[in-house]
């Protein structure tokens, strides 16, 4: 089973630029990334840190962005989704799934994460994002007593 970790929260703005020039003592001391565009969800983010928690600020791209529902009931935006590092996808979706959670969004990869898989769910009413940890390294297999030249 997946251990679930918190990677970030995520705020949904209608500017990312706008939003951070109006709140700018609250954020002027954290560490900020680029501004990612990112095509297949249709956003612009971009993430900052404090050193202890990290917090992604997401803006829509054009209409089909899902941004933009939230952002019209919520014109001033607000908290989005809560993001959890697992795993693997699939045993963390069945986990949830057999919790009652509701897979919105299937497994695709991500250019914010290095193409990393990230899949959302609603989970107790509330928009979860699921992020696969990458690959651990391979596991150094048992000597065989074979030449290591060889293969």
């Amino acid at each position: 089973m997946s251990s679930f970790r918190i990677n970030h929260v995520a705020m949904a703005v209608p500017d990312i630029d706008g939003f951070l020039d109006k709140s700018r003592p609250l954020y002027e001391g954290f560490t900020r990334g680029p501004i990612i565009t990112n095509e297949r969800q249709s956003v612009r983010e971009q993430f900052l840190s404090d050193g202890n928690t990290t917090l992604e600020l997401l803006e829509p791209i054009g209409d089909r962005s899902p941004l933009k529902s939230f952002l019209a009931r919520q014109p001033h935006g607000g908290l989005i989704h809560l993001a959890f590092d697992v795993d693997a996808l699939e045993p963390a979706i069945a986990v949830l799934s057999a919790a009652g959670g509701k897979l919105v969004t299937k497994p695709i990869p991500d250019i914010a994460f290095q193409e990393r898989r990230i899949a959302f769910m609603l989970v107790a009413g509330q928009i979860i994002e699921l992020i696969e940890r990458a690959n651990p390294p391979a596991v150094a297999t048992a000597n065989t007593g074979a030449d290591p030249g060889t293969k």
